[in-house]
């Protein structure tokens, strides 16, 4: 069975695309990281997330597209969309993510600076390079969503995905980003201003190493 990606850099919208699949064409999808979503029944269910089996297979229903996510550099030639976000706004993200994380495993002098998310010193590297990893404007049976499109032009990106999986758009509702958040609030956090929570100084340090992927993507 030909899988799907679902690729995006941490912290870029891949679980809103999952939430977008399920709640508007009826496409449950997996994750290949087990307890993906740390067996939150609730976020699940809007998600239409599969979990691993016990043998660490994911079953998918019958008749179905078997879509997973990854955020894996890319290392093959399956269909894939991927997701793509402001790094500034990701690089936030995932700093707030992965230290709450940390602190809630009791690793509290593991903590990672915003620094060290910037310069790519985590199991994900640099956000450059994941995009550079996947060429989502010239690999091959790529679609190229942006996650802010998914929140400001949610037609035009229904649309995209129709087209690109050739299947129907069953509803173009949502749940709210605040419902999602009231479901665990860090997988799906309120929207907030991420220009608040980064330096002048680390904007300068990444769009140091990240000028060539701002322009390419119009987040100059």
């Amino acid at each position: 069975m030909k899988i799907t990606w679902l690729a995006s850099y941490p912290r870029s919208g891949n679980t809103l695309l999952r939430t977008i699949l399920f709640n508007c064409f009826g496409l449950k999808s997996a994750s290949l990281y087990p307890q993906d979503l740390k067996g939150n029944k609730y976020l699940e269910n809007i998600v239409g997330h599969i979990e691993h089996n016990k043998n660490n297979t994911i079953s998918f229903p019958e008749d179905s597209l078997p879509l997973v996510k990854t955020h894996e550099l890319n290392k093959d030639d399956k269909p894939s969309i991927y997701v793509i976000r402001d790094g500034r706004a990701t690089c936030v993200s995932y700093f707030n993510y992965i230290n709450r994380s940390l602190i809630e495993e009791g690793h509290y002098d593991k903590k990672i600076s915003m620094r060290d998310i910037i310069l790519g010193k985590h199991r994900f590297g640099k956000w450059c390079d994941h995009i550079s990893s996947w060429d989502p404007l010239n690999r091959k049976n790529t679609l190229l969503i942006k996650y802010e499109d998914m929140v400001e032009n949610f037609d035009i990106v229904l649309s995209s995905i129709s087209n690109f999986l050739e299947k129907e758009i069953l509803s173009n509702k949502l749940p709210s980003r605040d419902t999602l958040a009231k479901s665990d609030g860090k997988w799906v956090r309120k929207k907030s201003n991420w220009e608040e929570k980064i330096s002048k100084e680390e904007i300068e340090l990444f769009n140091e190493i990240n000028c060539s992927a701002l322009k390419a993507f119009n987040y100059e």
